[in-house]
C-alpha cells in the first residue's frame, strides 16, 4: 500500500504528472475508502488539506464534528418519523377494534346499512361513506354500469384510491362535494366476487390519492364483507 502511494505522490506531496491523467478523483476516493488509516501513516498530508465553507477555512476536525452533528440530526428526525408512524398505526388499530365491535353487534341488514356508514364517518373522520351491492345497483341501468366499472377498477379485489374518478362512479356513491375517494371491495371468504363496494369520500383532494397504501382499507373491506355476508337473507 505504501509503495502505491509513493509511486503516485512526488517528493512535494503532489500527484506525479505521468500518473495524474490516469488517477481520477474517483480513484482517489476509492483509495481512501480502502485505506482509511492513510493519514496516520502520512500525517504530513494533513497539512495539504484545505477545507472551506461560508464561515471560512475550517480544520479537518471541525468539519468532521459538523458532519457528525448533521448525521445525528438526520437520525433523530428519522426516529421521530418512525415514532409518529407507530403512533398513527396504533390509533388506526384501536379504531378498527372499535368498528369491529360495532359490527359484531349488528343483528340485521337494515341496521348495518344505517349504522355502519355513520360509525365509519365518526371514527375515521370521513366526509362521506356509502356502499352499494350489485343487487341495489341493478335497479337502474346507469347505476349498474357505474358499479361494474368500479368493480373492474379494483384489480385483484384490492382497494383503489384516486382523486380523478369518472363522474359516473362518483355520482353513484357521493354528492358533488367529494374530491377524492377510496373504493373498497367488500369481500367474504366464501366467494371471489365482492359482495359490494364500500366507498369513502373526502372533500380534501389529497386525502385519497393513488399513491396511498391500502392495507388498512383492504382489511376494512374484508371485515365489512364478512358482516354483510352474515346478515344477508339465507346466510344462516
Amino acid at each position: 500500500m505504501n509503495n502505491d502511494l509513493d509511486s503516485t505522490l512526488n517528493s512535494d506531496g503532489a500527484i506525479n504528472s505521468e500518473t495524474q491523467s490516469e488517477f481520477s478523483k474517483a480513484d482517489l476516493v476509492g483509495f481512501l475508502e480502502k485505506n482509511p488509516n492513510i493519514f496516520q501513516q502520512y500525517p504530513e498530508l494533513l497539512e495539504l488539506i484545505s477545507l472551506s465553507d461560508s464561515r471560512g477555512t475550517a480544520s479537518l476536525l471541525e468539519r468532521q464534528v459538523a458532519m457528525m452533528k448533521e448525521r445525528l440530526s438526520e437520525h433523530k428526525n428519522q426516529q421521530s418519523q418512525f415514532i409518529q408512524v407507530a403512533r398513527e398505526n396504533e390509533q388506526i388499530s384501536d379504531s378498527f377494534t372499535h368498528v369491529i365491535c360495532q359490527m359484531i353487534g349488528f343483528t340485521n341488514l337494515s341496521q348495518f346499512a344505517t349504522e355502519f356508514p355513520t360509525e365509519l364517518r365518526k371514527t375515521f373522520k370521513i366526509d362521506e361513506v356509502s356502499f352499494k351491492t350489485a343487487q341495489a345497483a341493478s335497479r337502474r341501468q346507469g347505476d349498474s354500469e357505474a358499479y361494474d366499472d368500479a368493480i373492474r377498477r379494483m384489480l385483484n379485489n384490492r382497494a383503489v384510491c384516486d382523486n380523478r374518478w369518472p363522474s359516473n362512479i362518483m355520482n353513484l356513491f357521493f354528492s358533488s362535494n367529494v374530491n377524492s375517494a377510496a373504493l373498497i371491495p367488500m369481500r367474504s371468504l366464501q366467494s371471489e366476487e365482492p359482495l359490494g363496494v364500500l366507498a369513502l369520500g373526502s372533500q380534501d383532494p389529497e386525502r385519497y390519492t393513488n399513491d396511498l397504501g391500502t392495507a388498512h382499507l383492504d382489511r376494512l373491506g374484508l371485515m365489512s364483507g364478512l358482516c354483510l355476508a352474515r346478515l344477508q337473507p339465507g346466510s344462516a
